[in-house]
């Protein structure tokens, strides 16, 4: 009897003790996992994001770009209505020749903001900056101090279309060339994107063939979406270090489901599907959008195991911990590398047109001005919808006509649905 009474709390003696040496030996396992990927003081700095940040930034630079972007930022707000509407505008570009209803209200906005343009043509907006926060590392506004960059891409775009508008094609270029310089990647920031703009450009037939060329080498020159891909990986780790070595909780991802688990067992489960995340290759394609949500639905239906997760609080069952919606920014970058590739389509087009005269009658007669039929595919392969008469020609962004622009990640079950969640929009150019 004495012996029934004293085995419970021996059997938990011994699971306690068990237990606790399985915390610590996970734990002491968690730093040289780190230090494959980072310096001993960068781990250690009190934010490692925002100091690898300012290893590679100016205070001097910083200081000169944050006054220009707080006074852009002030005039934008007195012109918040303008930009909201300008986004509505799906015949801005249609024809030129006849005055726009939000012509005078666009003049307005650029004449204020004239001064401010001139002064981000004098900065050096290509160099590393604290205020630019994006580093290919925050799709979902991850905030770790930095600040993030708005109203300098808001006041471009509005340059760019008043400058279309006007037919000053040296305008617009310059307003295209000093987003470039931004560096500003596929995040969260491609409501503030250029490309589709200049896409859209393209078939109002006012640019030379000497422009069309040199839209092309900046479509080509953009940042690579596997070396980008690589950054977000990186940076996510860093923004996860006090959870991940201490388990201390200081920011969520909008994405993503809070991090409720304190065990070392899942902190190394989360940097080995990191490290598998890291392994993807041939981003801004659909099998690497296959690839990224078959590991992240591996990784949600695992819930850990281990004699650490049953003494953590609050419980033993928690949810996948954060950073792991990847799913979404491999989306994001499929629909630039089509957005690359359109451009580039109908900057072709256009150049077929100035030097034969007539529009091609197939796609594949763009390689006579030296793009091959590969490069005018959609994420799935199949050709852009095309058609032409010779006088008047259309370009579609994608082989067939979807109307669901509400796509999200996950809704992959038919052509149509794949296209709608990657794309957002069926979109339709048409030459003149």
């Amino acid at each position: 009897m004495i012996a029934l009474a004293i085995a419970p709390p021996i059997a938990l003696v011994l699971f306690c003790v068990s237990a606790a040496a399985t915390w610590r030996s996970g734990a002491a396992k968690i730093r040289p996992m780190l230090e494959r990927s980072f310096p001993p003081e960068l781990i250690d700095s009190p934010v490692a994001l925002a100091t690898d940040y300012a290893a590679r930034t100016s205070q001097e630079h910083t200081k000169s770009n944050l006054e220009l972007m707080f006074a852009i930022d002030v005039l934008n707000d007195q012109y918040q209505i303008l930009f909201e509407v300008l986004d509505e505008q799906e015949d801005l570009f249609e024809n030129l020749d006849e005055e726009h209803p939000i012509d005078k209200f666009l003049d307005g906005y650029l004449a204020e903001a004239a001064p401010l343009l001139e002064m981000a043509k004098q900065l050096e907006l290509d160099q590393s900056s604290i205020w630019h926060a994006n580093e290919f590392g925050n799709p979902n506004r991850y905030s770790s101090g930095l600040r993030s960059i708005r109203g300098l891409p808001e006041l471009l775009r509005a340059e760019f279309r008043g400058a279309v508008r006007d037919k000053q094609t040296d305008r617009a270029m310059e307003a295209f060339r000093l987003f470039q310089r931004l560096g500003i990647g596929p995040t969260e920031l491609v409501s503030h994107r250029i490309l589709p703009l200049v896409t859209e450009s393209i078939a109002t037939g006012i640019w030379s063939e000497s422009e069309l060329d040199e839209i092309v080498h900046r479509i080509e020159a953009s940042p690579d979406l596997n070396q980008a891909w690589q950054d977000s990986i990186r940076s996510t780790k860093l923004a996860q270090i006090p959870w991940l070595l201490r388990g201390e909780v200081v920011q969520t991802w909008r994405h993503d489901p809070m991090p409720k688990t304190f065990a070392p067992s899942r902190r190394i489960e989360w940097l080995n599907r990191n490290d598998q995340f890291s392994r993807v290759g041939g981003i801004g394609t659909f099998a690497a959008i296959k690839r990224v949500m078959k590991l992240q639905e591996k990784f949600r239906r695992e819930s850990g195991s281990g004699l650490d997760l049953a003494l953590q609080i609050p419980a033993y069952n928690q949810p996948y911990s954060a950073g792991q919606s990847k799913d979404y920014l491999a989306t994001v970058y499929t629909r630039v590398a089509n957005e690359r590739r359109y451009a580039r389509t109908a900057a072709a087009v256009a150049r077929y047109k100035l030097k034969f005269d007539q529009y091609p009658a197939t796609l594949n007669d763009l390689a006579k001005v030296n793009l091959p039929a590969s490069a005018t595919l959609d994420p799935l392969g199949g050709p852009f919808q095309f058609a032409s008469d010779g006088e008047r020609c259309e370009l579609g962004n994608a082989s067939i006509w979807f109307t669901d622009g509400r796509g999200y990640s996950g809704t992959f079950g038919t052509r149509d649905g794949t296209l709608s969640a990657i794309l957002k929009q069926f979109v339709v150019l048409k030459f003149r």
